[in-house]
């Protein structure tokens, strides 16, 4: 078994595992959103006269629609299409509708989901382990260990250009140890199965590939890392891939 494997499963079955990984992934209350207090009146209004078609409208332009359902990322980007499919937006509305308009309003101004922020979290855990991050320009001549700071679109993009990895979704992480580069996703995989597996698959997918000059891994943590969940642990405890928990990433690094 690959050492940083093993070293995962005894960190995340041995007592305080989510505390430390709390200081990683935190878990901020997030804000409701409300609306400005003209629309929610006018949302009010086409809810009442029941205005389905103004009333989609105007909870389009809430980052959140109380319902969800397949055919709302179509309408956002073709509102004409509110006007040429009448069974549609009939059916929609009548969801809305059900909802009752104190949960409708509630569902729309509901805060941002906690697992969406996972990303932006472990970026910002970076710096508390002691190394310099960089922008583009000090990091291609920085000596030592050093980070690349941006978007995952921007690591992407350096790793492609400087690095000859032929990528096609953007990455978490992108340091340097002297000449040594690694590339990397950080995944915190929550609840088995759906969205989660497909999290573990795209960080599968990244290390795999062997295009470029540049090391890989996989910062995974969650349930994977624990025996009861056959599929993906018999799946990691074979491979001799870098993958481990993203506690052991100061670890990895003195060592590379």
């Amino acid at each position: 078994m690959n050492k940083w494997i093993k070293k995962s499963i005894e960190i995340a079955n041995a007592p305080g595992y989510l505390d430390k990984l709390s200081k990683i992934y935190v878990m901020n209350v997030n804000p409701e959103r409300p609306f400005d207090t003209a629309i929610e009146q006018s949302i009010q209004k086409a809810f009442k006269g029941r205005n389905t078609k103004n009333l989609i409208n105007l909870l389009l332009e809430a980052e959140i629609f109380p319902v969800k359902d397949s055919y709302i990322g179509f309408i956002r980007a073709k509102k004409d299409s509110i006007d040429q499919n009448p069974k549609t937006v009939e059916r929609i509305g009548e969801r809305l509708y059900s909802l009752g308009l104190e949960k409708l309003l509630q569902e729309a101004t509901r805060p941002k989901e906690t697992n969406r922020q996972l990303g932006s979290a472990f970026r910002s855990w970076l710096p508390s382990l002691g190394h310099a991050v960089l922008d583009e320009d000090e990091f291609t001549g920085a000596k030592g260990v050093a980070f690349l700071s941006g978007s995952d679109k921007a690591l992407k993009d350096y790793a492609t250009k400087h690095l000859g990895c032929k990528l096609t979704k953007g990455i978490d992480t992108l340091f340097k140890k002297d000449k040594t580069y690694v590339i990397g996703e950080a995944k915190f995989l929550t609840t088995p199965g759906g969205e989660q597996n497909g999290g573990f698959a795209d960080a599968s997918k990244l290390i795999k590939s062997k295009s470029g000059s540049a090391k890989r891994i996989a910062l995974i943590d969650g349930y994977i890392w624990l025996k009861s969940n056959k599929g993906i642990y018999n799946k990691i405890v074979k491979s001799d891939l870098d993958i481990f928990s993203a506690l052991l990433l100061k670890d990895y690094i003195e060592v590379l």
